[in-house]
C-alpha cells in the first residue's frame, strides 16, 4: 500500500461508519414511526444522506480536520488515539439527539430542534427531571437502541477501522501528496457543510424538495435540525408586496362588530391538553373516548372543522388568547418577540371591566405560560405552588401536577369567588404521557388501542364532574364555556396522519342558556377564538388577529393556517397548500385526495382552470400573512395601541 493512502483509507472508513450510524437511526426512527408516513421509498432514505452529510460536517469538523492534516505525527499512537476520542464524541452525540425523535416524534410530530431545550429552560427543567425514570421505562426500546449504536460504532470502529501503519518521516513527496489530500478534502468539507453544490445550503425546508410533504421527517435527522436552530432565528422582513397591496391581500387590523348575544356574560377557557380530534366521537360517528363531551356538545355550538395553529403546549396559548399564530421555528413565549407589545382577550376584556385569571395544574412556570398570561393581560396566575397545601400530597400524580378531577373541583370553587364578570382560564394536564390515573379510577375508562385513550377518559370523566359541580354556582348560568384542545397528539386514522389532520381538534362553545346552539361547518383555528369571542359578547374594538369573528357576517372567508418544518401551510376551499419561503411546493385537493397522494404542483397538466385561480389566491394569502406576520414581529406592531407614528 502507498504511504499517502495509510491514513487515508482509515479516515473513509471512518466516516463511513458515520454514515452507516446515521442510517441506522433513520431506519429506525422510520421503523417505529412508519403510521405516520405515506408512499415511502428507498430514494427518501438515498436523499437522507445529503442532510446526514450536513451533520457530520459540521460536527465531526474537528476529527475530519485532524485526520488529514499533513503531517508524520498522524502515526503516532497517542495521536490515533485523540482522534479516536474525536470520532466518539460526536458519534455518541448524533446517536443521543437521533433517539430522541424515534421516541418523542409522536408527540410532536415533527424532527426536534432547539425549541425543545428552550422550553425546558423556561420551567421544564424540573417536569424533565421528575419524568426521566418514566421516559426509561415507556421507552426501553430506545435505550436498548442507543446502548447497541454505541457498541456496534465502537466495535467496528476497532476491528476495521484501526490505523495500522507505520511511523515514517515524510520526504517532499509525501509533504506534496498529503498537501493535495488535505485541500481535497476540506473542500468537500465545504461541500458537506452546505449539503452539495447547489446556490444555497441545505435547511430544513429543503426537505421537501425531494419527498412529499408528510415524509420530510425521514430525510431529515435530528442532528441536522438542531444544528440548523442552533441560533435562534430572526424574523425577516418581507416585502413580497407594496405597503398598498398588502392591506388588501391580507390586513390583520381588525375592527370587531360582533352580535353581542351573550352581551356581559363570564366566559371561562377549558383548555384541555393533548384532545386530538380523533378521540371525540361527536366529531367521529359515536366512536371516541370522551362520553361526556359528547353529551355536552350536543347542546353546545360546535366548530366541527376546527385546528390548531401549533404542535405543542407552549405554541397554543398566543393564538387561544391572542390570535397570533405560530409561524416560526421558536415558539413565541421563548422567541426575541417574546417581550413585544400584545392586546390579547383577557387585556380587552380586563379594559372593560373583567377580573383575568388563569389556572394551570402544572408547575409554575411550566412552558412559560405564567410570564405569557401576563403579557396576555391576565391579572391573576395560579399554578401549582398556590394549590391548597393540604390536598397537594393526596391529589398530585407525581409527575406533572394535580390531578384533573381534583383540580377542576378546586377551580370551580375558584371561581365562586371572583367579582363578576369574569375571564378564566384553565388548563388540563392529565392527558398526556405517561398516561398516570389515579389509583381508584383505574380501569374504570376504555384501554382502547393506546396509552392516551385511558387518560382522555379520565379527563372526560373529571370534566364532568366539574360540570355537575359548576351547575351548581350563582354564575353558571351566565357564563360561556369555551373547550379547546391545545393542539392534537397521536392518532391511528389515516387522515389523521396527514400534514393538515395533525392539527385537527375540537372547539366548541357550551351556553348553559342554550342562546348559541348549532353546528358550524366551516374552517376554524385557534387564532379565530379571539376575536369570536369579542363579537359574542358585544364588544365593539380594535385589535391586532390573525383570525376572523365568524359572527360577522360581512367576514365569511376561512382558512386555516400552520408552520412544520420551516414550510408554511395554509388550508382553504378544501384545498392545502404549502409554501416555502420562495415557492408552492405542494398542492393538494383535499375532497379528492384526503391522504395527500397526489401534488398537484407536480402534475400540472390535472389542474383544472378553477384550481390554478385558487392556487394562486392561496399563493398570494399565505405571503400576505407571512409579511403581516414577520413584519409586525420585528417592529413590535401586535397592538393597536403601539404602531408608530405616520
Amino acid at each position: 500500500m502507498p504511504n499517502y493512502l495509510s491514513h487515508i483509507i482509515p479516515f473513509f472508513k471512518r466516516i463511513g461508519l458515520a454514515f452507516l450510524v446515521f442510517t441506522l437511526c433513520r431506519i429506525s426512527f422510520y421503523i417505529v414511526n412508519a403510521a405516520h408516513f405515506s408512499n415511502v421509498s428507498i430514494t427518501d432514505f438515498i436523499y437522507g444522506i445529503r442532510f446526514d452529510a450536513v451533520a457530520i460536517s459540521y460536527l465531526y469538523l474537528p476529527f475530519i480536520v485532524m485526520s488529514v492534516i499533513p503531517f508524520s505525527f498522524r502515526s503516532f499512537r497517542r495521536y490515533q488515539r485523540t482522534l479516536a476520542i474525536l470520532f466518539y464524541i460526536p458519534n455518541t452525540i448524533s446517536i443521543i439527539l437521533n433517539l430522541v425523535d424515534v421516541a418523542y416524534f409522536d408527540f410532536t410530530l415533527k424532527r426536534t430542534t432547539t425549541d425543545l431545550f428552550s422550553m425546558i429552560g423556561v420551567g421544564g427543567g424540573a417536569d424533565f427531571i421528575k419524568l426521566l425514570p418514566n421516559y426509561i421505562i415507556d421507552f426501553w426500546y430506545d435505550y436498548i437502541l442507543l446502548a447497541f449504536l454505541i457498541w456496534f460504532s465502537w466495535y467496528i470502529y476497532k476491528k476495521y477501522c484501526r490505523y495500522k501503519g507505520m511511523f515514517y518521516p515524510y520526504v517532499r513527496k509525501n509533504y506534496l501528496i498529503q498537501s493535495s489530500i488535505f485541500v481535497l478534502t476540506i473542500g468537500l468539507l465545504i461541500i458537506g457543510i452546505r449539503g452539495g453544490i447547489q446556490l444555497r445550503p441545505l435547511s430544513i425546508v429543503s426537505a421537501g424538495q425531494f419527498t412529499i410533504a408528510q415524509n420530510t421527517p425521514i430525510l431529515l435527522s435530528t442532528p441536522f435540525t438542531v444544528l440548523k436552530t442552533l441560533v435562534k432565528k430572526k424574523a425577516k422582513v418581507i416585502h413580497y408586496f407594496s405597503d398598498e397591496e398588502i392591506a388588501d391581500i391580507f390586513n390583520p387590523e381588525v375592527t370587531i362588530k360582533g352580535n353581542g348575544i351573550l352581551k356581559d356574560k363570564n366566559v371561562v377557557f377549558i383548555i384541555i391538553e393533548s384532545l386530538a380530534k380523533e378521540y371525540v366521537g361527536f366529531l367521529n360517528d359515536g366512536n371516541g373516548y370522551t362520553p361526556f363531551l359528547d353529551s355536552l356538545m350536543k347542546n353546545s355550538f360546535v366548530f366541527t372543522n376546527a385546528y390548531a395553529n401549533g404542535q405543542k403546549s407552549i405554541e397554543s396559548l398566543p393564538s387561544i388568547l391572542t390570535g397570533i399564530p405560530q409561524l416560526m421555528a421558536t415558539p413565541f413565549v421563548v422567541s426575541n418577540y417574546a417581550g413585544n407589545t400584545i392586546r390579547g382577550l383577557p387585556q380587552l376584556l380586563k379594559e372593560k371591566g373583567y377580573n383575568t385569571s388563569f389556572y394551570h395544574a402544572g408547575s409554575n412556570g411550566t412552558m412559560g405560560f405564567d410570564a405569557f398570561s401576563k403579557i396576555a393581560g391576565v391579572s391573576d396566575y395560579y399554578g401549582l405552588n398556590e394549590y391548597p397545601e393540604k390536598n397537594k400530597e393526596k391529589d398530585y400524580d407525581g409527575l406533572w401536577g394535580i390531578f384533573d378531577e381534583p383540580y377542576l373541583q378546586y377551580y370551580a370553587n375558584e371561581l365562586n369567588a371572583k367579582k363578576e364578570p369574569f375571564f378564566s382560564t384553565i388548563f388540563t394536564i392529565s392527558s398526556h404521557h405517561p398516561y398516570t390515573i389515579p389509583k381508584q379510577h383505574i380501569g374504570k375508562f376504555p384501554k382502547g388501542l393506546m396509552g392516551m385513550h385511558s387518560v382522555i377518559g379520565y379527563t372526560d370523566y373529571a370534566l364532568k364532574k366539574f360540570f355537575e359541580t359548576a351547575q351548581k354556582m350563582p354564575w353558571f348560568n351566565n357564563t360561556l364555556f369555551v373547550v379547546v384542545a391545545d393542539h392534537s397528539t397521536h392518532s391511528i386514522a389515516p387522515k389523521y396522519n396527514t400534514p393538515l389532520g395533525r392539527f385537527a381538534i375540537p372547539i366548541f362553545f357550551y351556553d348553559p342558556s342554550q342562546q348559541l346552539k348549532g353546528t358550524y361547518n366551516e374552517i376554524y383555528n385557534q387564532i379565530d377564538l379571539t376575536p369570536s369571542v369579542l363579537g359574542l359578547l358585544g364588544i365593539n374594538t380594535k385589535l391586532i388577529t390573525f383570525g376572523k369573528n365568524i359572527f360577522n357576517s360581512s367576514n365569511n372567508e376561512s382558512f386555516s393556517i400552520n408552520y412544520i418544518n420551516e414550510v408554511y401551510q395554509i388550508y382553504s376551499e378544501n384545498y392545502l397548500l404549502f409554501f416555502d419561503g420562495e415557492t408552492v411546493t405542494d398542492f393538494y385537493s383535499i375532497e379528492k385526495d384526503v391522504l395527500l397522494q397526489t401534488n398537484l404542483i407536480l402534475q400540472p397538466s390535472k389542474l383544472t382552470k378553477e384550481e390554478i385561480i385558487l392556487k394562486n389566491k392561496l399563493e398570494q394569502k399565505i405571503k400576505g400573512i407571512v409579511q403581516q406576520y414577520n413584519n409586525r414581529l420585528i417592529f413590535n406592531q401586535l397592538s393597536t395601541t403601539n404602531f408608530p407614528k405616520k
